[in-house]
């Protein structure tokens, strides 16, 4: 039974800038993805990896980025516009044989593979599991008129990360209904919650932000360093 990763790197990252996307953009020495990559590279438990691109990169990735330092990367294809799509067509790529896979973002490059071995645990377990960060500031909700009508709980809020992990046939399932409905969702997670089945959050117990815009390089770099002199 194979272990895969795959990893979501078609966003264009309109809010990053500049004159490639976020996950091309260079970070301690190589691109973004190339971090994420390593880690699924350095776990024994995984056995491949695949890549879900923007189309213009997809029919000379190889030539563009040197691989030859990775053993794992199974292939990659295009994306879509919608994030659900790629993952989709990610998904429909794999083997038929995966047991689990592990959905990470691109944008998150700082995840530890204990963290992500802990979410593997969790959904070979439960089925489905996210790595996620408990809420630690209070947490207001608003109408439209940014007034502010409730304060939540946040002892039962999480934010949501990735990787997000499932078993392989709940995951296809699970977004096979929310196509044949029709169904948006923001993460993979809300596929799994929409067919009625249990996810669970598993705290990540380091680091694991996402890049959203240029100024979140400096601090994933810093992060990146440190965790490299440990």
């Amino acid at each position: 039974m194979t272990v895969a990763a795959l990893i979501a790197a078609a966003g264009q990252g309109s809010r990053f800038g500049g004159d490639v996307p976020k996950q091309f953009a260079p970070l301690c020495g190589k691109i973004v993805l190339f971090h994420s990559i390593e880690t699924f590279e350095s776990m024994p438990e995984f056995h491949q990896t695949w890549l879900v691109l923007p189309a213009e990169f997809v029919p000379d990735f190889d030539r563009r980025f040197d691989l030859s330092g990775f053993g794992k990367i199974a292939g990659w294809v295009a994306g879509r516009e919608r994030r659900q799509d790629s993952v989709w067509v990610g998904l429909s790529n794999l083997p038929s044989d995966t047991s689990i896979v592990a959905i990470h973002d691109a944008a998150r490059p700082c995840v530890t593979p204990s963290d992500v071995l802990r979410a593997v645990a969790a959904a070979e377990r439960m089925g489905a599991a996210i790595l996620a960060a408990p809420a630690t500031d209070t947490v207001k909700r608003t109408n439209t008129d940014a007034r502010i009508v409730e304060t939540l709980d946040r002892h039962s809020l999480w934010l949501a990360q990735t990787p997000q992990v499932f078993r392989f046939d709940l995951i296809r399932a699970a977004y096979a209904k929310v196509f044949d409905d029709g169904i948006e969702v923001t993460d993979d997670a809300a596929a799994v919650e929409y067919v009625g089945e249990a996810v669970e959050a598993v705290p990540s117990q380091g680091p694991n932000p996402k890049i959203t815009t240029a100024d979140d390089l400096h601090y994933i770099e810093w992060l990146l360093r440190q965790k490299n002199r440990r």
